[in-house]
């Protein structure tokens, strides 16, 4: 549900896509993939965790680093990728271009709220916890983009630059990138204080709601990319607490999914 938009914000509603629920071994944790994308573009691997064992990604929420990087490694095993790459989020809109990336392991790229990449093999990873992650394809050069948007990033301009940074590493016009704004909390769930309303253009007020999902997609028509090309997540991940990690739902007890995207040698 989309809570109380303004008419701008509900004119750039984008195509719903449900992602669909993959379960592994028993001591593996659900993924939910974008078929819609996958079967499209085989080789293609674009998804997210869910809530099961070992499913706790983030950087500051995981164990140690030596759990998430194996946490990691087995991910990219499920998926048949050979390298991972990820970045220290910080709510904000710098995306980093992975020019050069690992044969094996995971490589932390810096700070940042983004990656985009064009080399086979690698799996990029972005964590959240009902912020939004949104996957871009350029299908004719094979680039990729991944960005995590909160409301701070979202309003600073996260997902633009991610359109940037997809053009300048592939050559990508923004009318011939594909978006899709995966799992995150809806409108309904998202009550926000006056703060976050100014931040999105909005008249300040004790509390409202804002869908961060349909903000992005106004942003996303803004950017060039086609209505055609746009699709967002049905998933709401507080009001599906059960399947997934929410911040608003669990507060601290929440871990971090791995949103994932890459091309990738699939393995099962």
């Amino acid at each position: 549900m989309d809570g109380d938009l303004n008419p701008a914000v509900r004119a750039a509603r984008a195509n719903p896509v449900t992602e669909v629920r993959r379960t592994g071994r028993p001591a593996e944790a659900p993924i939910f993939r974008n078929l819609a994308w996958e079967k499209a573009r085989p080789g293609l691997a674009a998804g997210i965790t869910g809530v099961g064992p070992d499913s706790d990604y983030g950087l500051t929420t995981a164990p140690d680093p030596w759990t998430l990087a194996d946490r990691v490694d087995r991910l990219c095993a499920r998926l048949g990728a050979t390298a991972a790459a990820m970045v220290r989020q910080v709510h904000g809109r710098c995306v980093v271009p992975l020019e050069v990336a690992p044969d094996r392991g995971l490589l932390l790229a810096g700070t940042g709220d983004g990656l985009v990449c064009a080399r086979p093999g690698t799996l990029l990873v972005v964590t959240a916890a009902d912020c939004v992650p949104v996957y871009l394809l350029d299908p004719p050069s094979g680039t990729l983009g991944l960005v995590h948007a909160g409301w701070r990033g979202a309003a600073a301009g996260v997902l633009e630059a991610g359109v940037e940074a997809m053009s300048h590493l592939g050559a990508a016009p923004p009318e011939r990138i594909r978006v899709h704004l995966g799992p995150g909390i809806c409108g309904r769930c998202y009550e926000v204080g006056p703060d976050v309303l100014q931040a999105f253009g909005r008249p300040a007020s004790a509390s409202g709601h804002v869908d961060i999902r349909s903000e992005l997609a106004l942003r996303a028509r803004s950017a060039g990319v086609r209505p055609a090309h746009l699709s967002r997540s049905t998933w709401c991940t507080r009001c599906s607490r059960d399947q997934f990690h929410s911040h608003r739902g669990m507060g601290g007890e929440a871990g971090r999914m791995a949103a994932f995207l890459g091309w990738v040698t699939p393995a099962r």
